[in-house]
């Protein structure tokens, strides 16, 4: 074999290790969208009658789909594809408006595990992380009826120190340590 045929021949066989295999993917459980509410607008008040507003453009359900490395990218590994689907709801950046939250629940079935995190940016210097992990199952309500979670960001003065969801209402407590009060919907 002359070398350009060897250089065809590995540039074909590359290419067939680089369309990889697709996977059959489950879709995103209807029971996980009960935590993530679909809003405009996500509005809190204290007993002061004070608002907290976080304005919430994007709602976005990512079905089922299969993400995989391909070995001729950039760092790529040439792992198995694996299945992910998603939902979310975020606000959409402005330095106008100093409220911004991003809320998502991802599914990863290669390792059977649901993740839900919240992200919250306040005006005063702060990103304020919550998350919770459970074992993946397509039935039954994953985070409970009720989920309370504690800050997990590095923050040394978080502003936000727990939240409380529901499952059908979405987020509806908020404990502000900044501000004392707790902000509730």
């Amino acid at each position: 074999m002359n070398r350009l045929s060897f250089y065809f021949f590995l540039i074909g066989f590359l290419l067939l290790l680089s369309c990889g295999e697709k996977k059959e993917c489950p879709g995103f459980s209807d029971n996980l969208d009960a935590y993530i509410p679909r809003e405009d607008r996500m509005v809190f008040h204290n007993i002061s009658g004070d608002s907290l507003v976080f304005n919430t453009a994007y709602y976005e359900r990512i079905g089922p789909h299969t993400e995989e490395q391909n070995t001729l990218s950039v760092g790529g590994s040439g792992s198995k594809p694996y299945c992910r689907s998603s939902c979310s709801l975020r606000s959409v950046y402005s330095t106008s408006d100093p409220q911004q939250l991003n809320y998502t629940i991802t599914i990863d079935n290669e390792a059977l595990v649901c993740t839900l995190a919240v992200n919250l940016t306040s005006n005063l210097p702060t990103i304020d992380y919550f998350m919770s992990d459970t074992t993946y199952s397509s039935e039954g309500r994953l985070f409970g009826d009720t989920l309370k979670l504690g800050n997990h960001s590095t923050t040394t003065a978080p502003r936000f120190s727990h939240i409380e969801i529901v499952h059908g209402r979405g987020i509806v407590r908020i404990q502000d340590d900044q501000k004392r009060c707790l902000w509730f919907r």
